[in-house]
């Protein structure tokens, strides 16, 4: 079971090739970086906010131990605020666990598209498909099951638009119809393992790939994007934008916006959003369910994509 996930992952990667790769050094974008190498793989994209983010030690390496072309993109704070409004625009959100992780995606894809650069991998969709959150593998073999087949039918990562938006293809050899078909069948108990006294995900990707891909890469906890490239300080940067009128602004948006603002950083989001579209979120009838918190609507679901309210 564990070789039919490296050789379909493998063969994804062969059918759709990419010239880059927007790397974490995690264990998702590892793999892929180290099997993509030998179809057509020519550059590695890490977005770096301060000094040293996680992603950069295990980034560096690995572009290193595969001789591949490897930009680092230094970024400040104030650099990710600039790019801000052009991404809300793109993707439609003041949530801020969007914005966070989706600003380095379109740093990264930007400087891939000012290489020249047409198509683009990433490691999407493998925490969801083989239980990489710790709110899925530390539940039960049922649980764990069964979440792994809403995410299948639910799942839905901004790459690909922002990429779009910029010229550039963006790809995920997880998000191929056949390792998804795989990862459903897979009973839960498989997806996890015990490493040094932790509970870890992924541990089908951990094992198929074992001998292929540095160990200290194939058994790195997970950091979400924002933690892995820095970006995570924005939290504080942009509610220290808002500074003392967080009250003040909330309750007048309440009233006038009927928009809930849960925080400083969540309302300095918002006042970027209304000045990007112009007010509000307008509801779209077309849509079944409205959110509560900003009266977007969406599909069924139970997470606001606009404003990140949850449960909705």
């Amino acid at each position: 079971m564990t070789g039919d996930v490296r050789e379909l992952v493998t063969r994804a990667i062969a059918e759709r090739r990419c010239e880059a790769i927007l790397l974490s050094g995690g264990l998702d974008t590892s793999i892929v970086a180290t099997v993509a190498r030998e179809h057509g793989l020519r550059l590695a994209v890490t977005v770096a906010v301060g000094e040293d983010p996680p992603d950069l030690r295990y980034a560096t390496s690995l572009a290193n131990r595969l001789g591949i072309e490897h930009v680092v993109l230094r970024r400040s704070l104030d650099d990710l605020m600039s790019s801000l409004p052009s991404l809300i625009r793109l993707i439609g959100t003041f949530d801020g666990m969007f914005l966070r992780n989706d600003v380095v995606v379109y740093e990264g894809l930007r400087e891939i598209a000012a290489n020249g650069l047409r198509s683009c991998w990433t490691g999407d969709a493998a925490d969801e498909l083989f239980a990489g959150y710790s709110f899925v593998f530390e539940r039960s073999p049922e649980e764990i099951e069964a979440t792994v087949r809403r995410f299948a039918t639910t799942m839905r990562f901004n790459g690909p638009a922002i990429g779009r938006a910029l010229g550039v293809e963006v790809h995920s050899p997880y998000l191929h119809p056949d390792v998804i078909a795989h990862a459903v069948a897979l009973p839960g108990a498989a997806m996890v393992l015990e490493r040094d006294g932790r509970r870890m995900g992924k541990a089908p990707l951990r094992r198929a790939f074992d001998g292929l891909v540095p160990g200290d890469h194939l058994f790195r906890w997970k950091d979400p994007i924002e933690v892995g490239s820095g970006a995570t300080r924005l939290r504080e940067h942009v509610a220290a934008r808002v500074g003392e009128s967080f009250a003040a602004e909330s309750a007048r948006i309440l009233a006038e916006d009927h928009v809930r603002i849960r925080d400083a950083e969540h309302l300095g989001y918002y006042l970027l959003y209304r000045e990007v579209f112009g007010g509000p979120p307008r509801p779209d009838p077309s849509f079944p369910k409205e959110c509560p918190g900003c009266h977007a609507r969406g599909p069924e679901g139970t997470y606001c994509r606009t404003c990140g309210a949850y449960p909705i």
